[in-house]
């Protein structure tokens, strides 16, 4: 095409001058040969008689990792397991950790290991060190991201601060006095599945404000009664994780051998009303997430507080969502969404907001979109000062209506009427009955 305007002729010459770094042909995909090709059927019968309460959490890991598989896909998925210590989450984890070509595992990172700037090196050796384009197309794993979250809240920033930009799956530049600039740009897709000890709410709060590309799922161990923990001692728990690792790498390797040059997704053939529910989740999951930011203000004697929301546009979040959507299709043998599909999708979105709100929005889905304040308390086993905030959090983060001054009643509440929240009419569809049976389906056991 003749290019007549001389800006636009610029442009042109610029994007000539700009070394990209791009894969070569097919280098995104690899065929990796099974010893003993199963299904999807078969590997769940497998993990569903050693580890029933982890089959779930284990089929989130293989729809995240799958996702390296659909050939459109650009933006990498970040999966945390959340859960109280011996819960099972590193056991999850331990299925996919022995696919050698295809994951790789670290027990503990530091920032700068994505791009290096080692004093004691060559800045020509340094390539040899860099984690990113060692996990390019491929899955990290991380088997403890609790030490991270619980260093000092600025270093827990600046870490976030990189990984949240390599998860945008372009790469990633640094400076230093050193070495100067080093780094790479260009298509640095890899997904991450990492587990961790619950996260504290100033933690929560830093994502919420650089803008989280992390999503997370609650294990939701249960505790196990003595004659149970006395089976355990007799029959080793090492051996049946040791089952379901070979099943999980056999069935991983079934489908990269089925898919060996990736899968060409045909978004036409998904159900339009299905990319709407996914649209709906992710416009909840940013308000969920979203930071609150509180600060007062003096005017002579009077004190006004204020509150601003930074909630993320839902974009990111509805690509994601749907992605993840596809990587769960995909192991189940099709290439293309279908509503057994959102069970896992509607599990994660709502397990990814912090952890007090999602669950009085659990409750708000299982009450016909209505709550008191005492029902609030019960729920969270805290005071009514506090249930108070929360309710008036989701009131600010236009989620919920109110019946009533909130700050009024934290103030005196003897012998008043309860306040109440009240879903907002644009977002009935979450108390409708289609979303109600996706939501009792998610593989939970209890709010």
């Amino acid at each position: 095409m003749k290019i007549n305007n001389p800006t636009e002729k610029r442009f042109e010459e610029i994007k000539r001058e700009v070394k990209e770094v791009k894969p070569k042909e097919n280098e995104r995909f690899i065929s990796l040969s099974p010893e003993f090709p199963i299904d999807i059927t078969e590997w769940r019968n497998i993990v569903k008689s050693n580890f029933p309460d982890l089959l779930f959490a284990a089929e989130a890991g293989l729809s995240v990792i799958s996702q390296l598989l659909i050939d459109d896909i650009k933006n990498p998925f970040a999966l945390v397991y959340v859960d109280v210590p011996s819960s099972g989450k590193t056991i999850v984890l331990n299925f996919f950790s022995t696919i050698k070509e295809l994951i790789y595992t670290t027990d503990n990172f530091t920032p700068a290991s994505f791009v290096s700037h080692s004093a004691n090196r060559k800045k020509t050796d340094l390539e040899k060190n860099d984690m990113l384009p060692q996990i390019q197309y491929r899955a990290m794993m991380i088997r403890d991201m609790a030490p991270i979250f619980a260093k000092r809240d600025e270093d827990v920033q600046a870490m976030l601060g990189i990984l949240i930009r390599v998860l945008d799956g372009e790469g990633l530049e640094s400076n230093s006095g050193l070495h100067g600039k080093r780094g790479y740009v260009g298509d640095y897709l890899f997904m991450l599945l990492s587990a961790s000890t619950p996260i504290r709410p100033k933690i929560w709060k830093v994502m919420g404000n650089l803008g989280s590309r992390l999503f997370f799922l609650n294990i939701d161990g249960q505790e196990k009664d003595e004659k149970t923990l006395a089976n355990q001692l007799i029959n080793s728990c090492r051996n049946k994780e040791l089952l379901c690792r070979e099943a999980t790498e056999e069935f991983i390797k079934t489908l990269w051998n089925k898919y060996p040059l990736g899968v060409s997704w045909d978004k036409e053939n998904d159900d339009p009303n299905l990319m709407h529910i996914i649209a709906r989740l992710a416009k909840m999951l940013a308000r969920l997430r979203s930071a609150i930011n509180v600060w007062d203000e003096s005017f002579g004697q009077k004190k006004y507080n204020h509150n601003q929301p930074i909630t993320e546009m839902p974009d990111r979040l509805n690509q994601l969502l749907y992605n993840l959507t596809r990587g769960h299709a995909l192991i189940c043998g099709r290439k293309n969404i279908n509503r057994e599909d959102l069970k896992m999708t509607l599990r994660i979105t709502l397990d990814s907001a912090l952890p007090n709100r999602s669950k009085i929005f659990k409750h708000l889905i299982k009450n016909d979109g209505q709550l008191a304040t005492n029902k609030v308390m019960n729920i969270l086993k805290c005071s009514r000062p506090t249930a108070l905030k929360l309710m008036e959090e989701l009131s600010i983060l236009e989620i919920v209506d109110t019946d009533g001054n909130m700050q009024d009643e934290a103030e005196i509440y003897g012998g008043r009427p309860e306040q109440k929240i009240i879903l907002k009419e644009k977002y009935k569809w979450f108390i409708s009955k289609e979303c109600k049976e996706l939501f009792n389906h998610t593989g939970r056991k209890g709010l």
